[in-house]
Protein backbone atom coordinates (compact mmCIF):
# COMPACT_ATOMS: atom_id res chain seq x y z
CA UNK A 1 0.00 0.00 0.00
CA UNK A 2 1.55 3.65 -0.50
CA UNK A 3 1.90 6.06 1.56
CA UNK A 4 -0.51 8.51 0.21
CA UNK A 5 -3.27 5.03 0.96
CA UNK A 6 -2.26 4.94 4.93
CA UNK A 7 -2.44 8.78 4.74
CA UNK A 8 -6.25 8.99 3.49
CA UNK A 9 -6.74 6.33 5.77
CA UNK A 10 -5.12 8.08 8.67
CA UNK A 11 -7.13 11.38 8.05
CA UNK A 12 -10.39 9.29 7.70
CA UNK A 13 -9.91 8.30 10.72
CA UNK A 14 -9.78 11.72 12.35
CA UNK A 15 -12.35 13.35 10.57
CA UNK A 16 -14.50 9.76 11.31
CA UNK A 17 -13.68 10.82 15.08
CA UNK A 18 -14.52 14.80 15.07
CA UNK A 19 -17.84 14.05 13.16
CA UNK A 20 -19.24 11.52 15.07
CA UNK A 21 -18.96 13.71 18.13
CA UNK A 22 -20.12 17.00 16.16
CA UNK A 23 -23.50 14.49 14.68
CA UNK A 24 -26.40 15.34 16.82
CA UNK A 25 -27.47 11.99 16.50
CA UNK A 26 -25.95 10.96 19.50
CA UNK A 27 -29.08 7.92 19.76
CA UNK A 28 -31.21 6.82 16.98
CA UNK A 29 -33.04 4.25 19.17
CA UNK A 30 -36.30 5.36 19.63
CA UNK A 31 -38.08 2.78 21.44
CA UNK A 32 -39.58 3.79 24.41
CA UNK A 33 -42.56 1.85 25.91
CA UNK A 34 -42.08 -1.55 23.88
CA UNK A 35 -38.84 -3.47 23.14
CA UNK A 36 -37.46 -3.55 19.99
CA UNK A 37 -37.38 -7.05 18.02
CA UNK A 38 -33.96 -8.46 18.08
CA UNK A 39 -34.72 -11.06 15.20
CA UNK A 40 -32.96 -13.68 17.35
CA UNK A 41 -32.02 -16.32 14.55
CA UNK A 42 -32.27 -19.57 14.60
CA UNK A 43 -30.17 -22.23 13.74
CA UNK A 44 -29.75 -25.31 11.49
CA UNK A 45 -26.45 -27.42 11.94
CA UNK A 46 -25.11 -28.84 8.25
CA UNK A 47 -22.61 -30.38 7.97
CA UNK A 48 -20.93 -28.97 11.49
CA UNK A 49 -22.22 -25.72 9.85
CA UNK A 50 -24.06 -23.30 11.34
CA UNK A 51 -26.35 -21.82 9.46
CA UNK A 52 -28.75 -19.03 11.40
CA UNK A 53 -32.04 -18.32 10.22
CA UNK A 54 -35.30 -16.07 10.83
CA UNK A 55 -39.04 -16.29 10.02
CA UNK A 56 -41.34 -13.27 10.42
CA UNK A 57 -45.22 -12.36 8.86
CA UNK A 58 -47.70 -15.00 9.20
CA UNK A 59 -46.50 -18.35 10.09
CA UNK A 60 -49.59 -19.71 8.20
CA UNK A 61 -49.14 -18.14 5.10
CA UNK A 62 -47.59 -18.80 2.08
CA UNK A 63 -43.87 -19.23 2.45
CA UNK A 64 -41.34 -16.73 0.27
CA UNK A 65 -37.82 -17.30 0.96
CA UNK A 66 -35.81 -13.49 1.59
CA UNK A 67 -32.40 -12.85 0.47
CA UNK A 68 -30.82 -10.24 2.29
CA UNK A 69 -28.63 -7.36 0.93
CA UNK A 70 -24.91 -6.72 1.81
CA UNK A 71 -24.05 -6.15 4.26
CA UNK A 72 -27.12 -7.04 5.21
CA UNK A 73 -28.50 -9.69 6.98
CA UNK A 74 -31.93 -11.71 8.37
CA UNK A 75 -32.82 -8.75 10.52
CA UNK A 76 -33.93 -7.22 7.11
CA UNK A 77 -37.67 -8.73 7.57
CA UNK A 78 -38.43 -6.36 10.35
CA UNK A 79 -38.82 -3.75 7.73
CA UNK A 80 -41.27 -5.85 5.71
CA UNK A 81 -42.52 -8.10 8.89
CA UNK A 82 -46.30 -5.96 9.38
CA UNK A 83 -46.95 -6.21 5.64
CA UNK A 84 -45.85 -9.68 5.23
CA UNK A 85 -48.56 -10.26 8.35
CA UNK A 86 -50.82 -7.94 6.51
CA UNK A 87 -50.85 -9.74 3.11
CA UNK A 88 -50.81 -13.64 4.65
CA UNK A 89 -47.22 -13.77 3.90
CA UNK A 90 -44.42 -16.21 5.40
CA UNK A 91 -40.96 -14.57 5.24
CA UNK A 92 -38.03 -16.49 5.61
CA UNK A 93 -34.04 -15.44 5.52
CA UNK A 94 -30.95 -17.20 6.10
CA UNK A 95 -27.84 -15.03 6.90
CA UNK A 96 -25.51 -16.24 4.27
CA UNK A 97 -21.83 -17.25 5.45
CA UNK A 98 -20.12 -14.69 7.44
CA UNK A 99 -23.18 -12.47 7.87
CA UNK A 100 -25.02 -11.94 10.40
CA UNK A 101 -24.54 -15.32 12.71
CA UNK A 102 -24.24 -18.07 10.20
CA UNK A 103 -20.41 -19.70 10.30
CA UNK A 104 -18.35 -18.29 7.72
CA UNK A 105 -17.17 -20.82 4.58
CA UNK A 106 -14.47 -20.18 1.94
CA UNK A 107 -15.16 -20.57 -1.88
CA UNK A 108 -19.28 -20.48 -1.37
CA UNK A 109 -20.94 -18.92 -4.33
CA UNK A 110 -24.83 -18.21 -5.74
CA UNK A 111 -25.99 -21.92 -6.51
CA UNK A 112 -23.96 -23.09 -3.13
CA UNK A 113 -26.44 -20.45 -1.32
CA UNK A 114 -29.75 -22.16 -3.59
CA UNK A 115 -28.61 -25.41 -2.60
CA UNK A 116 -29.11 -23.98 0.80
CA UNK A 117 -32.80 -22.61 0.15
CA UNK A 118 -33.30 -26.50 -1.43
CA UNK A 119 -32.09 -27.60 1.84
CA UNK A 120 -34.15 -25.32 4.94
CA UNK A 121 -36.95 -25.96 2.65
CA UNK A 122 -36.70 -29.72 3.02
CA UNK A 123 -36.15 -29.48 6.72
CA UNK A 124 -39.09 -27.13 6.93
CA UNK A 125 -41.69 -29.82 4.39
CA UNK A 126 -42.15 -26.57 2.07
CA UNK A 127 -42.76 -27.55 -1.42
CA UNK A 128 -44.02 -24.38 -2.90
CA UNK A 129 -42.44 -21.04 -2.30
CA UNK A 130 -41.29 -17.61 -3.49
CA UNK A 131 -38.52 -15.34 -3.84
CA UNK A 132 -37.47 -12.20 -2.44
CA UNK A 133 -33.93 -10.10 -2.91
CA UNK A 134 -32.94 -6.93 -2.24
CA UNK A 135 -29.44 -5.26 -3.48
CA UNK A 136 -26.72 -8.29 -2.82
CA UNK A 137 -29.88 -10.39 -2.72
CA UNK A 138 -31.04 -10.10 -5.95
CA UNK A 139 -28.65 -12.35 -7.52
CA UNK A 140 -29.03 -15.12 -4.63
CA UNK A 141 -32.47 -14.98 -5.47
CA UNK A 142 -32.07 -15.84 -9.61
CA UNK A 143 -29.55 -18.45 -8.33
CA UNK A 144 -32.74 -20.15 -6.35
CA UNK A 145 -35.33 -19.89 -9.33
CA UNK A 146 -32.62 -20.97 -11.60
CA UNK A 147 -32.27 -24.18 -9.45
CA UNK A 148 -35.06 -25.21 -8.28
CA UNK A 149 -37.62 -23.95 -11.40
CA UNK A 150 -40.35 -26.54 -10.34
CA UNK A 151 -40.43 -25.33 -6.76
CA UNK A 152 -39.96 -21.63 -6.96
CA UNK A 153 -43.19 -19.96 -8.38
CA UNK A 154 -41.33 -16.56 -8.91
CA UNK A 155 -38.60 -14.18 -8.06
CA UNK A 156 -39.00 -10.66 -7.27
CA UNK A 157 -35.12 -8.78 -7.55
CA UNK A 158 -35.43 -5.24 -6.19
CA UNK A 159 -32.56 -2.94 -6.88
CA UNK A 160 -30.38 -5.63 -7.60
CA UNK A 161 -27.08 -6.16 -9.38
CA UNK A 162 -27.16 -8.74 -12.64
CA UNK A 163 -24.80 -10.80 -13.96
CA UNK A 164 -21.61 -9.99 -14.45
CA UNK A 165 -20.50 -12.49 -17.12
CA UNK A 166 -23.61 -11.49 -18.94
CA UNK A 167 -22.93 -7.69 -19.39
CA UNK A 168 -19.35 -6.25 -20.95
CA UNK A 169 -20.28 -3.01 -19.48
CA UNK A 170 -21.07 -3.63 -15.54
CA UNK A 171 -17.63 -2.86 -14.43
CA UNK A 172 -17.78 0.74 -16.68
CA UNK A 173 -21.05 1.41 -14.94
CA UNK A 174 -20.20 0.70 -10.95
CA UNK A 175 -17.30 3.78 -12.09
CA UNK A 176 -19.29 5.55 -13.74
CA UNK A 177 -21.22 5.78 -10.67
CA UNK A 178 -18.32 6.04 -8.42
CA UNK A 179 -18.90 2.41 -7.50
CA UNK A 180 -15.18 1.51 -7.47
CA UNK A 181 -15.94 -1.34 -5.01
CA UNK A 182 -15.14 -4.24 -8.39
CA UNK A 183 -12.53 -2.26 -9.87
CA UNK A 184 -10.70 -2.16 -6.75
CA UNK A 185 -11.66 -6.00 -5.71
CA UNK A 186 -10.38 -6.73 -9.38
CA UNK A 187 -7.23 -4.85 -9.35
CA UNK A 188 -6.26 -4.03 -5.96
CA UNK A 189 -7.55 -6.58 -3.62
CA UNK A 190 -5.28 -5.69 -0.42
CA UNK A 191 -6.57 -2.17 -0.58
CA UNK A 192 -9.88 -3.20 -1.11
CA UNK A 193 -9.72 -5.43 1.91
CA UNK A 194 -8.32 -2.74 3.87
CA UNK A 195 -11.11 -0.60 2.39
CA UNK A 196 -13.81 -3.07 3.90
CA UNK A 197 -12.09 -3.39 7.28
CA UNK A 198 -12.04 0.64 7.59
CA UNK A 199 -16.06 0.34 6.91
CA UNK A 200 -16.45 -2.39 9.68
CA UNK A 201 -14.69 -0.28 12.15
CA UNK A 202 -16.57 2.67 11.45
CA UNK A 203 -19.79 1.06 11.73
CA UNK A 204 -18.89 -0.27 15.01
CA UNK A 205 -17.19 1.61 16.71
CA UNK A 206 -19.23 4.92 15.02
CA UNK A 207 -22.56 3.81 14.17
CA UNK A 208 -23.28 8.01 14.25
CA UNK A 209 -20.62 8.62 11.57
CA UNK A 210 -21.68 5.45 9.78
CA UNK A 211 -25.12 6.58 9.34
CA UNK A 212 -24.49 10.14 8.85
CA UNK A 213 -21.57 8.74 5.78
CA UNK A 214 -24.24 6.19 4.31
CA UNK A 215 -26.95 8.83 4.36
CA UNK A 216 -24.52 11.36 2.26
CA UNK A 217 -24.45 8.73 -0.20
CA UNK A 218 -27.94 8.29 -0.59
CA UNK A 219 -30.58 9.62 -3.03
CA UNK A 220 -32.87 12.03 -1.25
CA UNK A 221 -35.32 9.54 -1.94
CA UNK A 222 -33.62 7.59 0.73
CA UNK A 223 -32.81 9.95 2.89
CA UNK A 224 -36.35 10.57 3.09
CA UNK A 225 -37.28 6.79 4.14
CA UNK A 226 -34.52 6.83 6.77
CA UNK A 227 -36.09 9.87 8.42
CA UNK A 228 -38.58 7.85 10.00
CA UNK A 229 -36.73 7.15 13.50
CA UNK A 230 -37.69 3.45 13.67
CA UNK A 231 -36.28 2.71 10.38
CA UNK A 232 -33.28 4.28 11.06
CA UNK A 233 -33.03 2.28 14.00
CA UNK A 234 -33.57 -1.13 12.28
CA UNK A 235 -30.95 -0.11 9.29
CA UNK A 236 -28.25 0.45 11.98
CA UNK A 237 -28.89 -2.83 13.69
CA UNK A 238 -28.62 -4.44 10.70
CA UNK A 239 -25.76 -3.20 9.50
CA UNK A 240 -23.82 -3.62 12.92
CA UNK A 241 -24.71 -7.59 12.83
CA UNK A 242 -23.74 -8.34 9.44
CA UNK A 243 -20.66 -7.43 10.31
CA UNK A 244 -20.18 -8.61 13.16
CA UNK A 245 -18.13 -11.74 12.39
CA UNK A 246 -15.49 -9.46 10.45
CA UNK A 247 -15.45 -8.91 6.91
CA UNK A 248 -14.46 -12.42 5.17
CA UNK A 249 -18.05 -13.49 4.53
CA UNK A 250 -18.90 -9.78 3.20
CA UNK A 251 -15.71 -9.63 0.70
CA UNK A 252 -16.75 -13.39 -1.11
CA UNK A 253 -20.47 -12.04 -1.22
CA UNK A 254 -19.64 -8.90 -2.88
CA UNK A 255 -16.71 -10.49 -5.44
CA UNK A 256 -19.10 -13.81 -6.34
CA UNK A 257 -21.69 -11.33 -7.58
CA UNK A 258 -19.24 -9.04 -9.52
CA UNK A 259 -17.89 -11.97 -11.55
CA UNK A 260 -19.52 -14.20 -13.65
CA UNK A 261 -22.47 -16.13 -12.13
CA UNK A 262 -22.83 -20.06 -12.28
CA UNK A 263 -25.52 -19.80 -14.37
CA UNK A 264 -27.31 -17.48 -17.19
CA UNK A 265 -29.87 -15.34 -17.01
CA UNK A 266 -31.51 -16.41 -19.75
CA UNK A 267 -31.88 -19.71 -18.94
CA UNK A 268 -34.37 -18.77 -15.57
CA UNK A 269 -37.78 -20.16 -16.58
CA UNK A 270 -39.90 -19.19 -13.69
CA UNK A 271 -42.01 -15.17 -13.88
CA UNK A 272 -39.52 -12.55 -12.62
CA UNK A 273 -40.87 -8.89 -11.36
CA UNK A 274 -37.36 -6.27 -11.38
CA UNK A 275 -37.42 -3.46 -9.11
CA UNK A 276 -35.68 -0.40 -9.82
CA UNK A 277 -35.42 2.80 -9.04
CA UNK A 278 -33.55 5.35 -11.03
CA UNK A 279 -32.44 7.74 -8.59
CA UNK A 280 -30.40 4.71 -6.98
CA UNK A 281 -26.65 5.62 -6.40
CA UNK A 282 -25.83 2.15 -5.41
CA UNK A 283 -26.95 0.33 -8.30
CA UNK A 284 -27.20 1.25 -11.90
CA UNK A 285 -30.02 1.10 -13.32
CA UNK A 286 -29.77 -0.09 -16.62
CA UNK A 287 -28.84 -3.25 -14.83
CA UNK A 288 -32.57 -3.93 -14.26
CA UNK A 289 -32.95 -3.23 -17.66
CA UNK A 290 -30.79 -5.48 -18.74
CA UNK A 291 -32.39 -8.34 -16.62
CA UNK A 292 -35.14 -7.60 -17.84
CA UNK A 293 -34.23 -8.21 -21.82
CA UNK A 294 -32.11 -11.26 -21.10
CA UNK A 295 -34.62 -13.20 -18.40
CA UNK A 296 -37.24 -14.70 -20.44
CA UNK A 297 -40.67 -14.18 -18.29
CA UNK A 298 -39.59 -11.13 -16.76
CA UNK A 299 -41.57 -7.96 -15.61
CA UNK A 300 -39.56 -4.59 -15.23
CA UNK A 301 -40.82 -2.04 -12.91
CA UNK A 302 -38.43 1.14 -13.09
CA UNK A 303 -39.48 3.58 -10.69
CA UNK A 304 -37.56 7.15 -11.80
CA UNK A 305 -38.24 9.28 -8.54
CA UNK A 306 -37.18 6.13 -6.41
CA UNK A 307 -33.62 4.90 -4.51
CA UNK A 308 -32.50 1.97 -3.14
CA UNK A 309 -34.21 1.45 -0.18
CA UNK A 310 -37.51 0.65 -2.11
CA UNK A 311 -38.34 -2.52 0.54
CA UNK A 312 -38.76 -0.21 3.31
CA UNK A 313 -41.32 2.07 1.39
CA UNK A 314 -44.62 1.32 2.36
CA UNK A 315 -46.39 2.19 -1.39
CA UNK A 316 -43.77 -0.32 -2.51
CA UNK A 317 -43.89 -3.21 -0.14
CA UNK A 318 -48.14 -3.27 -1.34
CA UNK A 319 -46.85 -3.12 -4.84
CA UNK A 320 -44.59 -6.29 -4.32
CA UNK A 321 -46.94 -7.62 -1.83
CA UNK A 322 -49.81 -7.67 -4.06
CA UNK A 323 -47.57 -9.66 -6.57
CA UNK A 324 -46.67 -12.11 -3.96
CA UNK A 325 -50.40 -12.66 -3.64
CA UNK A 326 -51.34 -13.45 -6.71
CA UNK A 327 -49.42 -16.43 -6.40
CA UNK A 328 -50.50 -17.39 -2.91
CA UNK A 329 -54.17 -17.60 -3.82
Amino acid sequence: MTHRTYTFIAVFFVIAQLTACATPRADRNVYNTTEPDNGNPQFSIWSERKVAWLERGDPQGFPVFYAHGNPGCRLELLFLDEKAQEYGIRLIVIDRPGLGQSDYIADYDLLDFAKDIERLADEKQIEQFGLLGWSSGGPTALAVAHHLPKRARFAISVSSYTNFGELDEARELMTSYNLHGPELSQNRPKLFNQAVKLVRWTDITLPNFYMKMAESEMAMYDRNILEDKQTADIFMRTQKEALQQGVKGTIQDLEVQWAAWGFSLKDISIPVYIYQGQKDTFVPWKFAEHMAHTIPDAELHLKPEAGHLIPLDPIYQDEIFSIMLKYAE
